[in-house]
């Protein structure tokens, strides 16, 4: 496109469309996203298309597909508008003291266990207004989730496809759980061989799980679980009453050894740490 093209599209409106209708195939879910009309949504592609002399969008069946002109130009269109958008949420004046506010987080399971209390008293003393919903957190699903809006934060230890970052939280080492009536728990560590030989139960819960296993295959440790639960709330009572072992986060354990019959082993590979971090909207659609 030319540069004087380029320079005509000054209207953040226009901006929005584009990226809505992009982000959600059709001009209806546009148009719900952005509170217009679909006729208003129509209307801002023809100018779109207009100044920039290209479909931008191609209509198959009910989904508008993008053209690779639409294509080369999402990833710019998107990071000026949530640079513009950023700047000028900076702005904003935000007392928590007397916000009144609803925050939507995605979190799993674990996320809710290790940190929704501490987020809770935080909030209870800072910002007492300020009320919280969580959903189940989707990593594949979390880039879009916070572009538009769906999520406002979240926790997790498996990084959301795309160039996504946030502030690091915490790193998490993971142990090898088990009942202290377990005949592993007799020994002071535990070779390749005999957590192999284990028996497994895993939890799907946990977002870091399939880089956890990652890691221990490319270690040359390769564990297939015999169990697999959907809650981690399950596994104590799993690991007290049956024959089994789970690899979990180490502060996880430490909250539950208090109060159930548990033990933790090192793992017998060098596994890094994982780091859990926070991340946030990248666009604001209200």
């Amino acid at each position: 496109f030319s540069n004087a093209r380029r320079e005509r599209i000054t209207d953040l409106n226009l901006l929005k469309t584009f990226v809505a209708v992009h982000e959600t195939g059709t001009v209806t879910a546009a148009a719900e996203r952005l509170f217009v009309t679909q006729s208003a949504v129509s209307q801002a592609l023809t100018r779109l298309r207009r100044e920039l002399g290209d479909q931008l969008f191609v209509r198959e069946g009910r989904v508008m597909r993008a053209t690779p002109a639409a294509e080369n130009l999402y990833p710019r269109f998107h990071a000026a508008l949530s640079g513009i958008e950023t700047a000028i949420s900076d702005l904003r004046d935000f007392d928590p003291t007397t916000a009144q506010h609803r925050f939507r987080f995605a979190l799993s399971e674990l996320g809710e266990v290790g940190f929704l209390p501490s987020i809770l008293r935080a909030l209870a003393s800072t910002a007492p207004g300020i009320s919280v919903e969580v959903v189940p957190l989707d990593v594949h699903a979390l880039p879009e989730w916070l572009a538009n809006g769906r999520v406002d934060l979240a926790i997790a230890s498996t990084p959301p496809p795309g160039d996504f970052t946030g502030p690091i939280l915490k790193s998490e080492r993971y142990v090898v759980l088990m009942s202290t009536a377990h005949p592993l728990a007799r020994r002071k560590s535990i070779s390749r061989e005999a957590l192999r030989a284990a028996r497994h139960v895993m939890t799907t819960s946990d977002s870091a799980a399939p880089g956890v296993g990652a890691a221990l295959e490319a270690a040359g440790l390769r564990l297939a679980p015999d169990l697999v639960v959907g809650h981690t709330a399950a596994l104590p009572g799993l690991l007290h009453a049956g024959p089994w072992v789970t690899i979990v986060p180490s502060s996880l354990a430490d909250s539950w050894m208090p109060t159930w019959p548990l033990t933790t082993r090192a793992l017998p590979v060098d596994l890094a740490p994982i780091d859990v971090r926070l991340y946030s909207r990248s666009t604001s659609q209200e």
